[in-house]
């Protein structure tokens, strides 16, 4: 009769597991890095909404850009986002976005550990005055 050896066996129910739990965390921060760049993304294109934006009142910016955030705030896959903190100051545009990814596997986690990775962006920018952007093109245009 024929001796066997299992040490492949061994090596591989070691192995596999840890390379598999790699791969998979790998996936995971994946989502965080995307859901993190969309979030940013978000943030700075209604800072620059913003700016553009031709309304007078201050309260009535602020509530065209919340309902415009309400509406731009589905394109992450994984996180749960807040809604935008925006603010109006001396004609500068001030949003604060935050959201988190939830750790899959919560049950393994004590009671006193966070379990969700946070992240936070701000985005400031001033508003354009259209007599302003006359004036600084006139200027570049060699006119007066």
């Amino acid at each position: 009769m024929k001796k066997l050896n299992a040490y492949f066996t061994v090596e591989a129910a070691l192995v596999f597991p840890i390379v598999l739990g790699v791969i998979l965390f790998t996936i995971y921060l994946l989502f965080f890095q995307y859901d993190r760049c969309i979030l940013e993304h978000s943030t700075g294109v209604l800072a620059m909404r913003g700016c553009t934006l031709q309304i007078v009142g201050g309260e009535e910016l602020v509530r065209e850009l919340q309902d415009q955030s309400r509406e731009e705030n589905s394109g992450t896959l994984a996180w749960s986002t807040e809604d935008a903190e925006i603010s109006l100051r001396k004609n500068c545009v001030s949003i604060r976005r935050s959201g988190g990814l939830n750790f899959p596997f919560r049950g393994y986690w004590p009671e006193s550990i966070d379990c969700v990775w946070k992240w936070s962006v701000i985005r400031e920018s001033h508003r354009i005055r259209p007599v302003n952007f006359i004036r600084n093109y006139r200027k570049i245009m060699g006119g007066k």
